[in-house]
């Protein structure tokens, strides 16, 4: 049997999606390389591989192909399962690619992602779809083709929404994988990996993307993944040996030629005496001298660890902030001591490690101070760079919930909800106008700083495509841009 697994292209005028594969589905400009790779999608190819089924992924976002392209391209594979992955900025366009895909194959259609918690009482307004898995859906999907090729009913799969003799079957709930060196490592082989892209800190590329844990124990009443996806909040690890091996893998075996690779979890560095074994296999393996970064929180690790970690070829982190006021960050759930990030940034960048910091506007209690405040604190902790975005109430979020109890949402239409630069939800003191304001004013201020600290030149090398993207969006704020730091205001 054929397998094929789908993340369709999805686009808008001048910008390609971003979807499987990120926390955050948004749109980036044509002229970006950013790409996440397809985690959930790889690891459920690489489960079927080992099951003797005949697996490609299509990855329509990474490749940015035309929508008749992309279809003749599955055409030809001529698969027996499809099974399409989905986010809630881009629902529209994934129910209308299930629709043309099941009319134009007429295979079962398996719909993941995190958007089917809030389809499973729907599924009967979708005949195009077969069934739904939410969650960590791969062994789900797994269960689902075994199920198909032994011509067997789907009654009893733990984790599917599927129709039954008489309507619409939710099953139990199916636990998460509680053991991560179980899993083989995902599916590169269909895929060009060139294409997959996450190169904060200027990590050479290309740069092998993988996961060394699943889940977070931390609260964050915004972040879709502990409340959507996983349901609970339990941090899941890969031991030091089972990651090393993959890198080792990648880079000796696969013959690919990465130049570098990056952590992709939800918190990476959580456990010092994990990570510390961690930087113990790759320096015992002689790996150490293969840069790589890592998504992190600035309060789990001790210095001593992020030291060791340093001589194991750490050379960028990304850190998570939100807010510069420490109120909202409390009341947001994310219990991150602002002076704990002040003093670990300084230690960061004392080791010569890169960093690069996100920053959201809209959290609820947001103010136009509280704004200043945030701006302001990026300013000074000085990252290498930075992410402004807005904040969005994805459904099945404590923030969605609040917002639509206390009337905030602005936008019904989920095709809005890409964090980006549109804002679906307003503030009891800020418009949704006023916080996109904002953010422009955030990013071009920040841009200015980091363009008079590293010069024009340096700036450029690190993201060439910047000059470009601001002249095209806004010839005349490009001019001001560079007057501005010409004549060295702010």
């Amino acid at each position: 049997m054929k397998i094929a697994l789908l993340n369709p292209p999805w686009r808008r005028r001048g910008h390609y999606g971003v979807r499987a594969g990120s926390r955050w589905p948004h749109f980036r400009s044509n002229n970006e390389r950013y790409m996440p790779y397809p985690f959930y999608l790889g690891y459920a190819g690489a489960l079927l591989e080992e099951r003797g089924y005949d697996v490609a992924i299509f990855d329509g976002c990474a490749t940015r192909e035309s929508d008749e392209s992309y279809l003749a391209r599955v055409q030809r594979f001529a698969p027996d399962v499809l099974i399409q992955e989905n986010s809630t900025a881009s629902i529209d366009v994934d129910l209308a690619w299930a629709e043309k895909l099941k009319t134009k194959l007429g295979r079962p259609l398996l719909m993941t992602g995190p958007h089917v918690g809030h389809m499973e009482d729907q599924l009967a307004l979708y005949p195009y779809i077969d069934a739904l898995a939410g969650g960590e859906w791969e062994l789900t999907a797994l269960e689902v083709v075994e199920r198909i090729r032994a011509r067997e009913s789907l009654a009893g799969v733990r984790g599917l929404v599927h129709r039954g003799p008489h309507g619409i079957v939710k099953e139990p709930a199916r636990g998460n994988v509680e053991h991560l060196d179980a899993l083989p490592f995902p599916h590169r082989r269909t895929l060009d990996m060139a294409l997959y892209q996450d190169n904060r800190g200027n990590l050479p590329g290309p740069c092998l993307q993988l996961i060394g844990s699943r889940g977070c124990p931390y609260k964050c009443h915004f972040c879709v993944w502990p409340q959507v996806v996983y349901k609970d909040n339990r941090y899941r690890t890969r031991s030091a040996k089972n990651i090393a091996d993959e890198v080792e893998h990648a880079f000796r075996v696969d013959q690919y030629p990465y130049a570098s690779y990056y952590f992709d979890d939800d918190t990476f560095n959580i456990g010092d005496k994990r990570l510390c074994e961690l930087s113990d296999e790759l320096i015992l393996r002689g790996l150490e001298h293969i840069p790589w970064g890592a998504m992190c929180r600035a309060d789990t690790t001790k210095k001593a660890t992020l030291e060791r970690l340093r001589r194991a070829g750490l050379v960028a982190v990304k850190y998570g902030v939100e807010s510069g006021n420490q109120q909202l960050v409390d009341d947001s759930g994310k219990r991150l001591d602002l002076n704990v990030l002040r003093e670990m940034m300084r230690f960061t960048h004392s080791l010569g490690i890169k960093t690069h910091l996100t920053f959201s506007f809209g959290l609820v209690g947001e103010t136009r101070e509280t704004m200043q405040q945030t701006l302001d604190l990026a300013l000074e902790l000085d990252p290498h760079t930075c992410q402004f975005s807005i904040s969005t109430p994805f459904p099945g979020t404590r923030f969605y919930d609040y917002a639509k109890e206390h009337k905030l949402l602005v936008v019904d239409d989920f095709s809005a909800y890409d964090g980006m630069s549109r804002c679906v939800v307003k503030t009891e003191n800020l418009s949704a106008e006023e916080l996109e304001s904002f953010l422009v004013h955030a990013t071009d201020t920040f841009n200015r700083h980091a363009i008079r600290r590293d010069g024009v030149l340096n700036r450029v090398l690190t993201d060439p495509w910047a000059p470009a993207r601001l002249a095209l969006a806004n010839p005349g704020k490009a001019l001001k841009t560079v007057a501005s730091v010409l004549t060295s205001r702010v």
